[in-house]
């Protein structure tokens, strides 16, 4: 027979949280007179302004004949103004080439990536074939860029009910 004076031991049970944050935007870069910058050179670029998302400063670099790495291509890239931490910034991005009225150009590829952007040298990401300079018969296009700036995650302690 067992000890009916015996304690049961006592049972802890504890949860935490895990919340990450996320700040979303876009930026429109409009393109026109395409036919004037086609020749400007291999590795030059035309910036957009700079827009804000998720409290870092962002740009558009465009290619008009490509960064050299994909001939005959025209290319984008996000890119990251200034610095940040050692860890540097974990963003979401899309980058699409788009008629005015908003619709995704046909014969385009369209990149959809998550990049941890950091400073120094390299702080672009992007798409160095986003469509054939053959394909830009028309002047005017948009660079679109959507992005999402994942913040640090932050885990708590639940109290209990």
């Amino acid at each position: 027979m067992g000890n009916i004076n015996a304690k049961e031991p006592m049972r802890v049970e504890t949860s935490s949280v895990c919340t990450t944050e996320a700040a979303t935007g876009a930026h429109n870069f409009m393109v026109m007179n395409y036919s004037l910058l086609d020749g400007m050179g291999v590795g030059e670029f035309i910036t957009s302004s700079t827009f804000s998302v998720g409290g870092h400063d962002w740009c558009i670099r465009f290619y008009p004949d490509g960064d050299g790495r994909n001939p005959g291509y025209v290319g984008a890239f996000l890119c990251l103004h200034g610095d940040v931490a050692e860890k540097g910034v974990r963003v979401k991005y899309r980058l699409s080439l788009r008629e005015k009225d908003g619709r995704v150009r046909r014969g385009s590829t369209t990149q959809t990536a998550t990049q941890t952007f950091k400073s120094g040298k390299h702080m672009g990401w992007g798409n160095g074939k986003v469509i054939h300079k053959s394909y830009l018969r028309r002047d005017c296009f948009i660079i679109r860029c959507e992005l999402t700036v994942v913040q640090i995650p932050v885990v708590q302690m639940m109290l209990p009910n």
